[in-house]
């Protein structure tokens, strides 16, 4: 009679066991994607903790493993929402256009970033209309120093004399009036072909900036 030595039969520890898959999203991720969704939709105060854990689909004691606070999270969601949303795309900033085209092209690009993801424009108008005084600054030159910079050499370009500061501060309270008074069509319906597109839009705002209210000659 043969002996099988009793190692032989003693699998390597883990053989026999499904492989764990790891290429879904963590669980950071995971909160940080369901606090974007809610802290954009019904801002800071309206929101808990547990209204966090829940869509995310984790224990609210695995959202304070990863964030001391709420406070801590929201500065976390803010930053992740604006990572890849404050730069203008590398075919703009190397475009060969004229300061004009290429300031225009600038505009479009920051309204469609705001109409069309619906998470970005509401925490960026949450983040300018209304700050919170407890996560100030998120929210800063630095974050969009890239878009700021090509913008006021495009309008420096156009106008030398320009305030450039002022005239960065004008384009975002049209872009904002623009994109969200949707109603003032009812009122001025002879405006509507200048709020179709968010190339109509950006058109209009830098026809106003170079030439006021004066047809551009």
């Amino acid at each position: 009679m043969t002996i099988t030595p009793m190692a032989a039969h003693i699998k390597p520890a883990g053989e026999g066991r499904p492989a764990r898959r790891r290429n879904g999203p963590s669980t950071e991720n995971k909160i940080l994607a369901a606090a974007e969704d809610l802290f954009a939709l019904h801002g800071f105060d309206a929101v808990s903790t547990s209204q966090l854990a829940a869509a995310a689909g984790v224990a609210i004691g695995a959202l304070y493993h990863h964030f001391p606070s709420k406070e801590a999270l929201y500065a976390a969601a803010i930053k992740r929402a604006f990572a890849n949303k404050s730069t203008p795309p590398q075919d703009i900033q190397d475009s060969p256009d004229p300061p004009r085209r290429k300031l225009t092209r600038m505009v479009a690009w920051f309204t469609t970033t705001m109409v069309l993801d619906r998470n970005f424009g509401l925490l960026l108008k949450r983040e300018l209309l209304d700050p919170r005084p407890s996560t100030p600054n998120l929210i800063d030159e630095d974050l969009f120093r890239k878009s700021l910079n090509l913008t006021k050499d495009l309008l420096s370009q156009l106008v030398p004399a320009a305030d450039t500061d002022e005239a960065v501060a004008s384009m975002l309270a049209l872009l904002f009036g623009f994109t969200n008074l949707k109603g003032i069509q009812a009122i001025l319906p002879s405006v509507r072909h200048m709020l179709a597109t968010p190339e109509d839009i950006a058109e209009h705002i830098v026809s106003l900036l170079l030439h006021g209210l004066e047809p551009p000659r």
